[in-house]
């Protein structure tokens, strides 16, 4: 799926003017394309009862040449105009086109009763109120109409995005239209795939409204989405001529007396995501726990302070493994106290490999982010929004709010992977490039889950894998296990340690 940014689709759209292919024709185009979009989904458009609700910008003119091709169809159509005449001069000549058609056009201020009346029997509305620019809250009447909209019986079909969404954040407005299918003109915005947008939007269908090919490809693509495709074609063969050693060594430093769960959820989603060696290394206590858990691990048994986290004298212990190893999770419930803010920074300082910083990790630099630089290779950071908050010293609502934004900004300043987590998770790379995540569902919102994400993340580090397609592989397929997981066990009942094993069977299925 095609994602441009609303900038670098104005961008296009600027380009393709300056070519000939004018605003207005690019409208038409569009127009045109949703259309063809709603015959396909509708099958037979003739008799329909068509309510088309137009806003006055740019998103109002799009609606008027579907309503000009419905009617063309011999649909029923009755065109909603919102706000008034028109703003820009090719949404006003779409307006004209629909009066001179003797199309029926109802002004929502002066006719609100009428409205009301052919709602109760349109088969089909289209959301042409809003496009891409919508940010903040609506207006009224806006609010109004969408209200009016959701409370339909009929299938709702939003143009470009579902009115309410903001198209770069995912945002939504207060009575949001909660759309059915959503027509994106020329590619997919963030708010398409970002929730709770993505929600609003329902099924999203991109269609073209002829971009040349010269202008595609002077706008580089920054965002993308994560999918099967992109996954598995980076998921390496197993060779048969290997052993252990081939796919890499793993050093987990995670767990604390309070949290020894966390140490065992991540070396198992290590293991189970392809790990050659995979050593624990946490208190004493914490070991003696979980090895009978996971026989397959190793395990480095580390002084335990009064704290019940790893004593800042284990690092003369930790120091060999560090040096030998492929790559390095650090921070699955290790706790907060200063050996530990010790010890993080004694990796960052001897680490020769990738490092995956996660949970009590981040927290412990949260005031000292430059150690990130001191990393030889790119590290991954994997903080949930509370973490990020704090590592970026924003409030969790504005982190929220601003999470691409938040995500690249940290990504680009330290010069590490960012897999922020959330219903929607998001990774961003220091060259300014953002995947979305597709997979994934609320199951994941239990204490554990993460800590499977980061080991599985570090397992593919571990293995020689770009730290790129460490956090876009583990993420997706950690989503994907937790949504098959879901469908047998519910996601109510499934379970942070049931991941792992349907990783196994995605894996078995692809014949991996």
């Amino acid at each position: 799926m095609k994602i441009l940014t609303v900038e670098q689709m104005k961008k296009e759209e600027r380009l393709s003017d300056e070519m000939g292919v004018t605003y207005q024709r690019l409208m038409e185009n569009a127009g045109c394309a949703a259309a063809a979009f709603i015959r396909k989904t509708v099958s037979n458009v003739s008799g329909r009862n068509f309510m088309i609700f137009c806003g006055s910008g740019n998103n109002g003119g799009d609606g008027f040449v579907v309503a000009r091709k419905l009617f063309e169809e011999k649909a029923n159509v009755i065109v909603v105009l919102c706000g008034g005449i028109p703003r820009s001069d090719e949404a006003k000549y779409m307006y004209d086109c629909v009066i001179r058609a003797g199309i029926t056009m109802l002004d929502f201020d002066m006719d609100r009763k009428k409205v009301d009346e052919f709602l109760g029997g349109a088969d089909i509305i289209i959301d042409a109120l809003f496009g891409t620019g919508f940010a903040g809250e609506f207006r009224a009447p806006y609010d109004e109409i969408a209200e009016m909209i959701n409370s339909a019986l009929a299938v709702k079909i939003s143009l470009d995005i579902a009115s309410g969404v903001n198209a770069e954040t995912g945002l939504a407005a207060k009575n949001s239209v909660r759309a059915n299918f959503t027509v994106a003109f020329e590619a997919a915005k963030p708010g398409h795939l970002l929730l709770p947008g993505r929600d609003f939007c329902g099924k999203t269908e991109v269609v073209d409204i002829g971009i040349p090919h010269e202008v595609r490809a002077q706008v580089e693509q920054t965002c993308f989405a994560t999918g099967e495709d992109m996954v598995f074609s980076s998921i390496r063969r197993r060779p048969r001529f290997s052993n252990k050693g081939t796919f890499g060594k793993l050093l987990c430093i995670t767990g604390s007396r309070n949290f020894p769960g966390a140490a065992a959820l991540s070396a198992m989603g290590a293991m189970r995501a392809g790990a050659g060696i995979t050593t624990v290394a946490s208190t004493e206590k914490v070991v003696s726990m979980i090895a009978s858990r996971i026989p397959e691990a190793t395990f480095l048994p580390l002084l335990e302070n009064e704290e019940g986290t790893i004593s800042k004298e284990a690092k003369e212990k930790l120091l060999p493994y560090i040096e030998k190893v492929d790559a390095i999770l650090i921070g699955c419930g290790l706790g907060r106290s200063e050996d530990i803010e010790d010890i993080v920074d004694f990796v960052f300082e001897n680490a020769s490999c990738t490092i995956v910083l996660d949970a009590d990790g981040i927290n412990c630099i949260a005031d000292k982010p430059e150690i990130l630089k001191k990393a030889k290779e790119i590290p991954i950071i994997t903080p949930h929004i509370g973490e990020m908050a704090r590592f970026c010293k924003k409030t969790i609502p504005e982190t929220v709010d601003e999470r691409v934004e938040t995500a690249l900004d940290a990504a680009k300043e330290y010069g590490c992977i960012v897999v922020l987590k959330d219903a929607s998770t998001v990774i961003a790379e220091p060259n300014g490039d953002v995947y979305f995540n597709t997979t994934g569902n609320p199951g994941l919102s239990k204490g554990g889950s993460g800590d499977c994400l980061a080991g599985m993340i570090a397992s593919f580090a571990a293995q020689g894998y770009i730290e790129t397609s460490c956090a876009v592989c583990g993420v997706y397929l950690h989503g994907l296990a937790a949504d098959n997981a879901a469908k047998e066990l519910s996601e109510y009942g499934m379970l942070p340690s049931d991941i792992p094993n349907y990783l196994c069977k995605i894996f078995a299925e692809k014949g991996l």
